[in-house]
């Protein structure tokens, strides 16, 4: 049974504990997010989604978070329905991050978005001021391991990131992307839509 199947089957049971969760201060599900982990592999999952639920700012349906990821700055996070996350990947939400629908995020990749103005010769690195940047990752997007996507990046439906890319900020039009910084390798094949 698929994950979309079987999510169709649980829905009723998602909404009403959300509903009470909803009750609830969030403050006691940032704490107690970390303890997930000691959760077995599909409940873990299924309290993983409900505590989301809760935390995002918006949370479709059918979102996979696997174990070890940590997410910062929940309230300015966006996810779509179909989305995946997989082991020890990173969200910073502090400049706001939107995920659409039907996105993988695979292993060990980090979202970050917030960097810092180093243009001031008459301030240390160290204490340099903070910019906020919201990242975009559209619809249908594959995301592989250990990819850094860093504030101000703008990710268009239908694109892959190859493993280990660097995603600086700038808009990524659909495609395939690979290296440090990203780079357009090859375009991708759209889908046709609506039987076209």
């Amino acid at each position: 049974m698929t994950g979309r199947k079987l999510f169709q089957i649980v829905k009723p049971l998602i909404n009403a504990i959300s509903f009470l969760f909803s009750l609830l201060p969030r403050i006691l599900f940032e704490l107690t997010w970390p303890l997930l982990e000691l959760f077995p592999w599909k409940l873990g999952i299924f309290l993983r989604y409900l505590w989301a639920k809760r935390l995002a700012k918006s949370c479709g349906e059918n979102v996979l978070f696997e174990t070890g990821v940590r997410v910062t700055f929940w309230e300015e996070i966006e996810l779509g329905s179909n989305v995946a996350i997989y082991e020890t990947c990173y969200l910073d939400g502090k400049g706001g991050i939107k995920i659409g629908d039907n996105v993988s995020i695979a292993h060990q990749s980090s979202l970050i978005s917030f960097d810092f103005d180093i243009t001031d010769p008459d301030t240390e690195l160290k204490y340099s001021p903070m910019r906020k940047k919201p990242i975009v990752i559209g619809d249908d997007i594959m995301i592989f391991s250990g990819v850094r996507v860093f504030a101000g990046a703008n990710i268009k439906s239908r694109s892959v990131i190859a493993a280990n890319a660097v995603v600086r900020e700038g808009v990524y039009e659909s495609g395939i992307y690979a290296g440090l910084p990203a780079k357009k390798k090859k375009d991708i094949v759209q889908r046709a839509k609506d039987g076209v």
